[in-house]
């Protein structure tokens, strides 16, 4: 099969707004394919939901869950937990890292896109009908919160959900608080294309879709970057609109602390407190993910022969430091050890051409000591979240 299908996740927000909102289209269900060539880790901070409603639907089952669902606060713990994939299955793990060398599967659970933590015995996740659904891994109890529903997040106390709904209409930012659930305000569509080739798929660098409370709950960002437009939107937790900017340029961002970093044509650009100011002038970082102790964030950057070099960066200083080439998609298991995806040579059904954009992924993952600059293998083949989430 070509590798059109490597994008198909960028087109889902539009289907499954058409899904959730028809009361005539035929019944139908699809989920992006997991390529290896993909240079996407299915994680929520790099796409929608994959799933497309099945069924014809009525129109009200788009509306907001009624009566509006109270929800109950995040169980914290000081354990660090992971929501995986490991080698060889394709069921979703809670796996507690606390003891790197020791690891253990605290629940194991299917889902149908990337979950994510509300708190430490929660997680959360969109369902195949578009349904945001908030499970307690240990008891399987399951709540509907929300309906027709690509990205989410959730504050971080657990009790407001923040989520983008898809209908016929087009999309909206909705949410939900206090027992009301309630609209912030339409949302640009970003396009939807796939690409043919490796080599014609630079774009893939720049895509992403991101929905984010930050880390201390006074703020709502969207950031989301496609075919088309990015939208730049940050409220504060009652939903009052603090930003709003659309261009071509603004994508990947992170929160750190109080500060929402972002990249655009400059580099990577960080928002404090209504001011923006130039944070990496030139940088192009790729899938960026912060600690969850605060002050660093790790991201790719690719040279010119599509090679993901992965650099953790001091947001204090302003320092960076390279710990490996040849590995993508990385993410923070805990403050001192960070996940990653190794990259292989492509070959030649793969159409790369001389330079590609970016490489595949090989198959193979590691964890990276950042204390004592050591890379050992994983069985982690896919990080969806961690707990706790970044500070």
């Amino acid at each position: 099969m070509k590798t059109t299908q490597w994008l198909v996740v960028l087109g889902s927000v539009a289907l499954l707004g058409s899904a959730c909102g028809s009361t005539n289209s035929s019944a139908r269900s699809a989920t992006a394919e997991r390529p290896s060539a993909s240079p996407f880790v299915t994680i929520p901070y790099t796409q929608p939901g994959t799933t497309v409603a099945s069924g014809a639907r009525q129109g009200n089952q788009c509306q907001p869950v009624v009566p509006a669902p109270t929800l109950a606060p995040a169980v914290s713990s000081s354990r660090n937990l992971v929501i995986a994939e490991l080698a060889g299955s394709s069921k979703f793990v809670v796996r507690d890292v606390t003891d790197i060398n020791h690891p253990s599967t605290v629940s194991t659970f299917d889902a149908a896109s990337p979950p994510r933590f509300v708190g430490a015995s929660d997680v959360s996740y969109v369902d195949s009908d578009g349904n945001v659904v908030r499970l307690t891994y240990a008891s399987s109890r399951k709540l509907t919160v929300a309906r027709c529903a690509s990205l989410f997040d959730w504050s971080p106390d657990g009790t407001a959900l923040a989520y983008l709904n898809q209908t016929d209409s087009g999309s909206e930012l909705r949410l939900l608080r206090g027992g009301v659930d309630r609209s912030l305000g339409p949302i640009p569509e970003s396009g939807a294309g796939g690409c043919e080739s490796i080599a014609g798929c630079a774009i893939a660098n720049s895509i992403d879709y991101r929905l984010f409370y930050s880390p201390n709950g006074a703020f709502i960002s969207l950031v989301t970057s496609g075919f088309g437009k990015s939208v730049f939107r940050i409220w504060s937790s009652d939903g009052k609109p603090l930003e709003s900017g659309d261009s071509q340029d603004i994508t990947m961002s992170a929160w750190s602390g109080s500060s929402l970093y972002f990249r655009d044509a400059g580099g990577v650009e960080v928002w404090r407190a209504g001011n923006t100011s130039i944070f990496l002038p030139g940088a192009v970082w790729i899938r960026p993910n912060a600690s969850p102790a605060g002050g660093k964030i790790v991201y790719v950057s690719r040279d010119a022969d599509g090679w993901a070099h992965t650099f953790v960066v001091d947001t204090t200083t302003g320092v960076v430091r390279e710990l490996k080439a040849r590995r993508s998609n990385p993410v923070f298991l805990t403050s001192r050890y960070i996940w990653y995806a190794g990259e292989r040579d492509c070959v030649p059904a793969e159409e790369c051409g001389p330079h590609p954009p970016f490489h595949p992924l090989s198959g193979t993952s590691y964890i990276y000591d950042l204390q004592d600059g050591t890379e050992t293998q994983s069985v982690i083949t896919t990080v969806a979240d961690v707990w706790p989430h970044a500070a």
